[in-house]
């Protein structure tokens, strides 16, 4: 035993288990059945390990391709469900210019720090033994098995830093080897690590395909404007700088293209104009344009109660409806003040409702923006208080929320458009690189499907999700 740590392995036998749990034992030896007719995925991981040594003639060696040859892994923790009751297991999938192999997990023992009593290390030890056929778990001790052990490390907040993967040589049921005796062992690349889920009680921070930085603080920009803006379709252009600096040009021009390909951000006669002050108005379109209620707008044909927003006036509908629904008030008076330009407190707060969060006001805009991950906190201050809020300010702010989860839901709310409203396409969603389906919390095998099949497949479904 070491001097700083204590082992407590607990090794206990998934099929006994699934005995305790299911009592649904056939006469044959070795045999427990379960039919699960739903999975959930708990934790699910893909990365690669390089290896610290290998035996030329193991069994793991010939799935590499070599003994300096890497090995992709796929794990995860799986509920397989009966009901209301489940069973949890552990799937691997271990593959290389070789081949390919497969095992469910067998025993599991856990390591704690003896001061702490955190946990250090999981140990999950696989053997080809175990097998699914059909509904039954089969425990077949009539061939040379092949064994492995996947061990995670943790530091002292309980997140993952690594995995090792110990491999023991083919071994006899009545003479195993020895629980930390292996014969080839790999570290994984961090770099490689892609996850998502729990494990160890800690939900993971996928990494994301274009994480999210603070740029730096910009001077307020102020100029005099030639006029205020009064419609998408601008008849005199107007000169401002952009709040987030010419520099940054090309990816807002990228990030209008992308809202225009999905049918939300039209432009006006000379273009994007994304160096332009947006109005109220303007804030109201795309608000309608976000809930996927544009065109119950343009159907329905309300009348402004608003006395400044006349029956021609290009928004009016767009302004009726949504006063209507409550999304937006006027400023007293009877008024609405369409043309008066819009701040980026005021659209920040439209947006954080429209995301779910009818606590949004002014005051607490940008502290939303940035704690449901929708802005960095630097991004949304710096949003919340750029003087003007142009247009190139709002795309920004609409090309990050397209991608942000709906309060207390797993959805984004470019999913919800195209999943729940239907007002965006699959296949413009797809097109624009922001949209991933939204995945279902279980996965349900197809009838008659090989069990150990729909169990890498709900994984992989999982990971495709993140």
């Amino acid at each position: 035993m070491k001097k700083n740590s204590r082992k407590i392995v607990f090794a206990v036998l998934l099929s006994v288990i699934m005995l305790f749990q299911f009592a649904q034992v056939s006469a044959a030896d070795g045999e427990i059945k379960y039919d699960f007719d739903r999975i959930e995925v708990v934790y699910a991981a893909e990365f690669a390990v390089y290896p610290r040594y290998a035996a030329d003639d193991h069994w793991l060696t010939t799935i590499a391709g070599g003994t300096d040859k890497p090995v992709q892994i796929l794990y995860g923790i799986v509920h397989l469900f009966t009901g209301d009751q489940y069973i949890e297991e552990q799937f691997i999938r271990m593959s290389g210019e070789g081949g390919s192999d497969r095992f469910l997990s067998n025993a599991i023992s856990n390591e704690f720090d003896e001061n702490s009593m955190l946990k250090k290390q999981t140990s999950v030890q696989f053997w080809s033994g175990k097998k699914l056929d059909e509904s039954t778990v089969v425990k077949d001790f009539n061939e040379p098995m092949k064994s492995i052990t996947l061990v995670q490390s943790f530091d002292p907040q309980g997140i993952l830093t690594e995995y090792q993967l110990n491999a023991s040589p083919l071994f006899l049921i009545n003479n195993p080897p020895a629980p930390d005796y292996y014969v080839s062992s790999y570290i994984s690349d961090p770099s490689s690590l892609v996850h998502t889920g729990e494990i160890n009680g800690v939900e993971v921070e996928p990494i994301p395909e274009t994480p999210k930085t603070d740029e730096p603080k910009l001077e307020e920009v102020t100029s005099n404007y030639s006029k205020q803006v009064q419609s998408d379709q601008l008849l005199e252009e107007v000169s401002i700088l952009s709040a987030s600096d010419s520099t940054n040009s090309s990816q807002r021009t990228q990030q209008a293209d992308t809202l225009n390909q999905l049918g939300l951000f039209m432009g006006t006669n000379y273009g994007y104009q994304l160096g332009d002050p947006i109005t109220r108005a303007q804030g109201t379109v795309m608000l309608l344009r976000l809930s996927g209620e544009a065109d119950d707008a343009a159907r329905i044909q309300k009348k402004s109660s608003f006395t400044d927003v006349k029956g021609s006036h290009w928004a009016v509908q767009s302004i009726a409806y949504a006063a209507s629904k409550g999304y937006v008030k006027g400023i007293g008076n009877g008024s609405f003040a369409p043309d008066r330009l819009m701040t980026g407190k005021e659209f920040l707060t439209l947006i954080n409702r429209l995301l779910g969060y009818s606590n949004a006001t002014t005051s607490n805009a940008a502290e939303l923006s940035h704690n449901n991950g929708m802005l960095t906190e630097g991004a949304a201050s710096r949003l919340a208080n750029a003087k003007p809020f142009l247009r190139g300010d709002m795309v920004e702010v609409v090309h990050a929320a397209l991608q942000t989860k709906k309060a207390g839901m797993t959805s984004t709310l470019l999913q919800s458009l195209v999943e729940d409203k239907g007002s965006i396409s699959v296949e413009l969603a797809t097109a624009s690189g922001l949209y991933k389906p939204n995945v279902p919390a279980y996965f349900i095998p197809k009838p008659g499907s090989n069990p150990m099949d729909s169990i890498e497949q709900s994984i992989r479904q999982k990971l495709d999700s993140r």
